[in-house]
């Protein structure tokens, strides 16, 4: 460098809102300039990433255990299979059952509104950890909980007592057989639906960084500071522009 040639000058207006500008005026304290300077008013701490695995990892345990009482409810909606012994084998005894595709139907459904809800209650309660990893353990929690809990729970309800009646029961018996998931598409939609609402309402969001403590919902972390500095910032610098 050439030791005539003065040192780098910050620009006379900002990179962009938010963003921390890399230098500043070198030599003088705090106390000597007045109010901080706005290019060091945008450095907040990060979150600790313990922090942000535990709240993870706490929510997938959760909605993991949801799932039980999302299993009993479909069970409790879902219409039992009409069956008959014929003497060799238990068969529907109906031409056309819509009891099959009406099992499908309702845990859809069911499905579809617990991953919404979720996803809401998530966003609402864990604001100050909202981001990719919450995101990542609300869709394993659904997952695990449509997937793997839901359906074991529900299709268990009355199955020991199908399986005596199928032991004993005499040819012509008829029986109302528990309900069953009988697709995979289903057991997918509690995890599909709560990933796209938490992706739509991080979207839809303008709070300017979610990663940082006390982000919350509209507003970022260093509005209050910025708005309190800047206009007394108006006066030493006229061209920075203001933010509405």
């Amino acid at each position: 460098m050439n030791p005539s040639q003065e040192p780098a000058q910050p620009p006379d207006e900002p990179v962009g809102y938010g963003l921390a500008h890399p230098f500043g005026p070198e030599g003088e304290s705090p106390e000597a300039t007045g109010p901080e300077p706005w290019w060091t008013l945008s450095r907040t701490p990060r979150r600790p990433w313990r922090r942000t695995a535990l709240v993870a990892t706490l929510a997938a345990v959760v909605v993991f255990v949801l799932g039980a009482p999302f299993g009993l409810l479909w069970a409790w909606l879902a219409p039992a299979v009409p069956v008959v012994q014929t003497g060799t084998d238990i068969v529907i005894n109906d031409s056309s059952p819509e009891e099959y595709i009406a099992a499908d139907g309702w845990y859809t459904l069911l499905g579809l509104g617990f991953g919404l809800l979720v996803a809401i209650v998530a966003w609402l309660l864990l604001r100050r950890d909202r981001g990719p990893f919450l995101l990542l353990g609300v869709v394993v929690g659904t997952l695990g909980a449509g997937y793997l809990v839901g359906p074991w729970i529900g299709e268990m309800i009355g199955r020991d007592d199908y399986r005596r009646w199928s032991e004993t029961a005499a040819k012509g018996a008829a029986y109302l057989a528990p309900p069953e998931v009988h697709s995979t598409g289903p057991l997918l939609v509690p995890a599909f639906a709560a990933a796209i609402v938490l992706t739509l309402l991080a979207g839809w969001s303008n709070d300017p960084d979610l990663d940082q403590p006390g982000a919350k919902p509209g507003y970022g972390p260093n509005a209050a500071a910025q708005e309190d500095a800047w206009p007394d910032l108006e006066e030493a610098e006229p061209g920075r522009p203001s933010v509405s």
